[in-house]
């Protein structure tokens, strides 16, 4: 990969990051006050995190030095998985993929938990695959 390569698949990275974030707010903010979330999901957490990354490693690095190349394609790797499991784990923070959908709520009678067991399955499991992807954008 060369840089140039690698500087043409930044920008639409951090747009599709920026949309997915803005699309969760958008949500939170039409939102009915009963539904509306205090916090932050986790799949929006990994995605910030994965944003400034994005923009640390493959925009302000890449100006002040170029010895870095090597970080910025591990990064852009992981953050691009990380955007591809982005709706499969907003699914799962949704409840889309329990029998019992978004009716579910925590055994002791309170609001839903902050993270779900299947949130938290695929929050992992894309984690996993993003490392697994920069280890070997790092060797090869």
């Amino acid at each position: 990969m060369t840089p140039e390569t690698l500087y043409r698949l930044a920008p639409p990275l951090i747009a599709l990051q920026f949309l997915a974030f803005g699309w969760s707010v958008n949500r939170q903010i039409n939102a009915a006050e009963a539904d509306r979330q205090v916090v932050i999901p986790l799949p929006d957490v990994i995605n910030i995190m994965s944003l400034f990354a994005t923009v640390g490693c493959l925009i302000v690095l890449p100006i002040a030095t170029e010895s870095y190349f090597w970080l910025s394609r591990m990064v852009l790797g992981c953050a691009y998985v990380l955007i591809a499991f982005h709706p499969f784990t907003i699914a799962a923070h949704y409840r889309l993929w329990s029998r019992k959908g978004s009716s579910e709520k925590a055994t002791d009678g309170a609001s839903s938990p902050y993270v779900t067991h299947e949130e938290l399955t695929t929050s992992f499991l894309s984690a996993v695959l993003a490392v697994v992807v920069a280890a070997y954008l790092r060797t090869h």
